[in-house]
């Protein structure tokens, strides 16, 4: 198992929003290879400092990966996230 660490403590904030910032993201990180790549597990480490993650931006990154997993199972299988309780149940809900 191979494992691909996202910080977002070097991706700026501690607001992050809109989908074309999601998306920007997305290319900029590879996300469509690592979710072809079976045997890749991603670690999503949002500091405590992080105040939002909007459900256009976290869909614009995330929403892709989603729809490639089938499920949200096996979504949260392969992206793993280490956040808050309030933005883990946003995530849950965005992913829903």
């Amino acid at each position: 198992m191979k494992n691909v660490i996202i910080d977002f403590k070097s991706l700026g904030g501690p607001v992050y929003s809109g989908r074309p910032r999601g998306v920007a993201l997305r290319e900029r990180l590879a996300l469509d290879n690592l979710d072809e790549d079976q045997s890749t597990v991603v670690n999503v480490s949002v500091p405590d400092t992080t105040y939002s993650i909007t459900s256009s931006f976290f869909l614009g990154l995330f929403g892709p990966s989603v729809a490639h997993a089938g499920s949200r199972e096996a979504f949260f299988g392969k992206y793993h996230f280490e956040a808050k309780p309030v933005l883990r149940k946003a995530f849950d809900g965005y992913v829903d």
